[in-house]
């Protein structure tokens, strides 16, 4: 007789264990939801500084032989955004390109106008932004999303879609975000001088006066 009261007090003891709750929770009582970490911001590079897009980043040995900022070009017909850097001792075919500054690739890209094109977003210390494009490259060696420094080679230089131009880098650097493909045109019209300085910049002119960035 005692020995099934105690068995029975065992069986009691075990069973009322098994429906308390657990250790540090009020029955009724929620779980505190579990929360998710907190993204990281997005990775910026400052550009403290620009450098040449060729010739190791002080453009020795190359030229803007082809067109340069705002010279009339037949070719398009209309204002020319950019310039057209030249290998001055031989071809430029599979030259060096490099990142003009620290930044990130925004586009990197092929199309039927220029070819393979490279677009870098900059960022300078008092937080305005600027986009640097390379164009009619023989090779990217860059993706979108890809964090790049300054001096870094991001490409070589290619004679566009179809090699239809003699090799030179075609460079553009641009105070507005716009598509790769943009072109001082609209609806078949070229852009006057003004209109096209509203979204592009001279670019020997902006890298000589951002050298070194204070």
């Amino acid at each position: 007789m005692k020995q099934s009261i105690v068995y029975l007090a065992l069986i009691l003891f075990s069973l009322s264990a098994c429906l308390l709750p657990p250790t540090g929770i009020i029955p009724g009582e929620e779980l505190p939801p579990v929360l998710d970490e907190d993204p990281l911001p997005p990775l910026t590079l400052i550009a403290d500084g620009f450098d040449y897009p060729v010739g190791g980043g002080t453009a020795t040995g190359f030229g803007i032989t082809g067109y340069g900022f705002l010279d009339w070009s037949n070719y398009s017909q209309t204002w020319h955004p950019g310039e057209d850097w030249n290998y001055l001792w031989g071809s430029s075919q599979g030259k060096a390109v490099l990142s003009i500054a620290h930044g990130v690739v925004t586009e990197s890209v092929w199309n039927t106008a220029q070819g393979n094109i490279i677009q870098i977003e900059h960022t300078l210390p008092d937080g305005r932004k600027v986009w640097s494009q390379y164009a009619h490259l023989a090779e990217r060696w860059v993706k979108e999303g890809d964090l790049v420094y300054r001096g870094q080679q991001i490409g070589t230089i290619g004679g566009g879609p179809d090699n239809k131009f003699v090799p030179h880098l075609h460079f553009e650097l641009r105070k507005v975000k716009l598509p790769s493909n943009a072109w001082p045109r609209w609806n078949g019209v070229a852009y006057t001088k003004t209109e096209v300085l509203k979204y592009w910049l001279d670019p020997s002119a902006f890298i000589e006066a951002h050298r070194t960035l204070p």
